[in-house]
């Protein structure tokens, strides 16, 4: 039976984030309005849209099921992996056979490329190239005498509008999410508890990324998230995050010595990393507590998200 609900981020992994005892039910906090939901919702329910993967045939038929069905083995094996990591200790390393780190960098990449903040900015994209070729149009025809009069009243009007459908983006997602798994292989990754008594949230973005704080002076605040100097943070489960970290300065030794260490946060590590996971979000946090704190911590980002320029 077709599905028609496709999620952008999977339930496999949201559930990670539920509440405790419960398989399936999970807080959801708004930015917007700084409010938690009135009930737990189903991670069925949430981070999807309506034929959201939908694209066209050459026949110009729509084929709803195809993108939808390809997402089932990566959404199947990667929330596999994330269940199993045992957390080793400080200052241990995180067991992970090389498959499995090419599958947590490349879900980690396409999660980074397949929710609507990436797949609006290239859908605009297309949009303002459509609008420059439209402006290109109409003043070669009307230079040409060729211009219909009727058309120059509406274009004058503005009342031409240009609309892109949503598959455009489709083949960017896809090609961005597998440069970008190759640049997370090449960084140093460290896996993260949160301070005792806390958890993690996560939200409809997942995947943040910023200029490294040690590099923050020599690149500033605009890189994008395949840049050497950025570092990927995306929370794996309430009680662990996966961080990317530049490995630029390093040799191979220390690489190898660093690679897939473990460490415990502090509180306020804890907190300054769910801060950054809620910067990053479109407009909804998930996590597994019912707290006002944490709703005030997530209402101070009302208006801000995490955008990638395309």
């Amino acid at each position: 039976m077709a599905k028609d609900n496709h999620h952008y981020v999977p339930q496999g992994y949201l559930r990670g984030f539920t509440i405790e005892g419960q398989k399936s039910l999970i807080w959801e906090y708004d930015k917007e309005t700084g409010e938690i939901s009135r009930q737990p919702k189903s991670v069925r329910d949430i981070c999807s849209d309506h034929h959201y993967y939908a694209q066209k045939r050459e026949d110009n038929s729509v084929d709803n099921e195809s993108m939808e069905n390809a997402f089932h083995e990566i959404e199947d094996k990667a929330p596999k992996i994330i269940r199993n990591i045992e957390f080793p200790g400080t200052g241990k390393k995180v067991v992970l056979t090389d498959e499995e780190q090419e599958i947590l960098s490349f879900f980690t990449a396409i999660q980074l490329s397949r929710v609507p903040n990436f797949r609006n900015g290239i859908g605009e994209r297309h949009r303002k190239l459509a609008e420059v070729g439209l402006d290109q149009i109409v003043a070669n025809d009307k230079q040409n005498g060729v211009l219909p009069v009727e058309i120059e009243e509406l274009y004058n009007r503005g009342g031409m509008r240009i609309d892109v459908e949503r598959f455009v983006s489709l083949e960017p997602m896809v090609n961005f999410a597998r440069e970008g798994c190759l640049r997370l292989l090449q960084k140093v990754w460290h896996f993260a508890a949160p301070a005792d008594g806390m958890t993690f949230v996560t939200s409809d973005n997942p995947v943040a990324f910023q200029a490294s704080e040690e590099y923050r002076d020599q690149v500033g605040s605009c890189l994008g998230p395949s840049h050497p100097l950025s570092e990927v943070t995306i929370p794996l489960r309430k009680d662990l995050l996966l961080i990317f970290r530049p490995a630029i300065k390093f040799t191979t030794k220390q690489y190898d010595l660093l690679n897939r260490t473990a460490v415990r946060l502090d509180k306020l590590d804890t907190k300054n990393f769910n801060k950054r996971t809620t910067l990053a979000a479109a407009q909804y946090i998930y996590a597994s507590e019912n707290s006002e704190a944490l709703a005030r911590m997530v209402s101070k980002f009302k208006g801000k998200s995490q955008r990638i320029v395309v």
